[in-house]
Parts: C-alpha cells; structure tokens; sequence
C-alpha cells in the first residue's frame, strides 16, 4: 500500500510540474489553453476556469496540456501555429526544463533540511589505502585527478570511476598543500542489505534491488544468512567478512533459513569500487546551493553517458527499468525514509526532462527538431503529416514500454 501511495504522490507531482511547464509558458504567449489534465483515461473531476478545464483522470501515470492549433490546423490569433518559432520553441522546451527546475529544489530542500557533505575529511578507515597513503581526519580535500573538490560528490564520483585504478589526491593540512597517490579499494558484494533490530544490522537480509546478484540467485526479503562459504555467521560483520574472504573468482555459497527451511545459493560476487572515508557535514547556504546544481547537471550528465552506453552495446535492455521497476524503487525509497523518496523523486524528474527532449517523435524533442527544421527552411511542416510522424512514434513508445515493462515482470518474478 506504501508503495502505490508514494507511486502516485511522486508521479504526479513529477508530471504535475512538466504539464504546468507547457501550461504556464502557453499563457504567457497568448495559446489558448482547452484542457490541462493530470492522469490519463477516463476523468475523475474536472473544473472550468476563464475557458480551460482543469481535469484529474483515472490513470495517475502521465498528463496533457490540450492547446488550441497544436494539432490542428487552426489560424487565430490565440494557436499555437500562429506564434513566432520562438514563442513555440519556448511552449514545448519548459516541461523539461520545469523537470530541472523541480530536480533542484528538491536537492535544495534536501541541503537545507539534512546539510551537505563538504570536503574536509571526518572519519576515515585506518585499514584504507588512504590512511596508508597519509590521509588523516581534518584535512581538507582540495582536488581529485585534478579536478576541483568542493562538496562530497565532487570526491565520491572521481573516486568510483571504474576506468582507474587508483587516483591523485591533493588536501591541505596546517596551510600546506600535499598531494599523494591512493590505490583504490575494492570490496566484494553479492546485493544484500541488512534488516535493522534495535539499531544493530542482522544477518536477517533482502536483495537490495531486482538486479542484484542476489535477487537473481533467488534471496527474497526476510532470509536469515546462517553460513557463508559453510562458516556459521551470526553478525552483519561477520557476514560481510566471509564475503570478502572469498577467494577472486570463486562464487559465494550462501546458505539461508527462510521459514524452517535451510536453502543453498551459489552467488557470483560484483566487485565494487569503495570510498573508506567521510566528509564532515555542512549547512552552508553557498554548500546548499552549489551541491544541490552540482547534483542536478551530473544526472543529467550521467543520462547523455547512459544513452551513449546504449547505442554503443555497452549497456543492453537489461539495465533499462520501466514502470514496474520504478514503481518498486519509489516502494523502497518510501520505507527507506523521506530523504531517499525525495532523492529518488529529483532523480525521476530528471530523467523524465531529459527523456521528453530527446529527438523521438511524439516527445518534446521531436516538436522542438521540427520547430528548428520549420526554422532553417522558412515554412513549417504541414501539420497533417507532422501528426502523421508523431502517430508512428507514439506507437513505437509505446510498444518499448510494453517491452519494458515485461521486462521488469520477468525480473520481478525471476521467469
């Protein structure tokens, strides 16, 4: 129930702000506004306000903004066909950017409210390679392979870079600058995550997402791990350390309680790039502020490398996720806490800006191309056949989310 609940609140406040993106930059043009609807499907309610209904449908997945002479051949002073490239290119570009825009004011709420891990170390591993290196608890990281270190994601992301195998480090300590090479450490996980009892991790576990090793193999929530590699493990500590003790190469036999039942997993590790130190945490506005646009360009950043990924075969259909999966990130984000629903929501909106600009017809990207192409050739595309192409690439939408979408079934059940 928790899960359809934030499913719905965060689908629709995502969307709400894509559509009043359209919605607002189509007033302030002079389009007129027929319908602005949240949802898809039948309608719930609706209401008529200065000549435009403002409607909820059935399906919370989805909205529209109808306005007079998108899609259709209508020349009055108030549609959109009559407004200059400018005015249009302006309509369909602010859903996405309103995306953005909600993106980083949830990461500024998020900075505001929890603080912001800057770049003055605060805890650190003494077994690390950066204790080993000379890295000690007050120094102030000042850049990573020669990048600028402002804030803890400027550390973090250089530092998990899986193309090096060890990175520059250049702090501050006492007024001095040093600079030291630090080997990277890695760590064997198979994809689990401890259950809580009384503030101490359990060896009681549930695969932390549907690609995890582990939830391929078959581990499902509320297993209780009693050996590993058959050494009886009755910590979280001492879980983890049989997994590390692994030898490279070698799978790792986990054997779980689940119900009375004892069962055997053969679970092929990931290895995993691993950061053994912190950063003191901050609450400046200038650290809330910058973190929070530091946050909002790398997804965006990390999308254009994830499309890249795909059309080069480095990523296949496989790490795609459609509604189902999605839907059970929001369900676990949910019970995870508000920090992590309000993360995992500027991350959603991030994607749906940058989806809706891509050059695919029937999306925003599309329209946006054809209002550049109506641009270089001084005449606009007729409208029929501008629709015609739309048509053809809302089919084709919606055809890969049907794939996508079993897909995620097929992980879900494990078929």
């Amino acid at each position: 129930m928790l899960t359809i609940v934030a499913a719905i609140i965060v689908f629709s406040a995502i969307v709400l702000v894509h559509e009043f993106g359209h919605y607002k930059a189509a007033k302030s043009v002079g389009i007129r506004v027929y319908e602005f609807a949240i949802g898809m499907g039948p309608t719930l309610f609706k209401k008529e306000k200065n000549g435009t209904i403002y409607s909820i449908r059935a399906v919370p997945i989805g909205g529209f903004v109808q306005m007079e002479g998108e899609e259709e051949d209508v020349r009055t002073s108030t549609s959109f066909s009559t407004k200059t490239i400018w005015q249009r290119f302006k309509v369909v570009a602010a859903g996405p950017i309103m995306n953005f825009a909600l993106a980083l004011a949830l990461f500024i709420i998020i900075a505001f409210s929890y603080g912001i891990y800057g770049n003055n170390i605060d805890t650190i591993d003494e077994a690390s390679n950066e204790y080993k290196a000379g890295l000690r608890t007050g120094d102030e990281i000042i850049s990573i392979n020669g990048e600028k270190a402002y804030i803890w994601e400027d550390i973090y992301y250089e530092l998990i870079n899986p193309d090096n195998t060890y990175y520059i480090v250049e702090y501050e300590r006492d007024n001095q600058l040093k600079e030291v090479k630090v080997n990277n450490n890695y760590r064997k996980m198979i994809g689990i995550a401890t259950e809580i009892v009384n503030g101490e991790p359990t060896t009681t576990v549930s695969p932390t997402d549907v690609t995890s090793p582990a939830f391929e193999a078959g581990v499902k929530d509320g297993d209780k791990v009693i050996k590993i590699n058959d050494v009886p493990v009755n910590t979280w500590n001492e879980l983890t350390t049989q997994v590390e003790n692994t030898p490279d190469g070698d799978s790792v036999k986990v054997t779980v309680d689940r119900g009375g039942k004892i069962i055997d997993y053969n679970i092929k590790p990931q290895t995993q790039i691993t950061v053994r130190f912190n950063t003191q945490l901050e609450r400046s506005f200038v650290t809330a502020i910058s973190s929070s646009a530091y946050k909002t360009v790398y997804y965006i950043e990390l999308m254009f490398k994830t499309i890249s990924q795909l059309v080069t075969g480095k990523l296949g259909s496989d790490a795609l996720g459609g509604p189902v999966m999605v839907i059970t990130m929001v369900g676990e984000a949910a019970e995870s806490g508000i920090l992590s629903l309000l993360n995992l929501a500027a991350f959603i909106s991030i994607n749906l800006g940058f989806m809706n600009l891509l050059p695919i017809p029937a999306l925003d990207g599309s329209k946006l191309v054809f209002l550049v192409v109506e641009a270089i050739r001084g005449k606009s595309i007729p409208i029929e056949k501008e629709g015609y192409i739309h048509f053809i690439g809302f089919v084709v939408l919606i055809g890969f989310m049907i794939f996508i979408t079993y897909k995620d079934i097929l992980r879900l059940f494990r078929i």
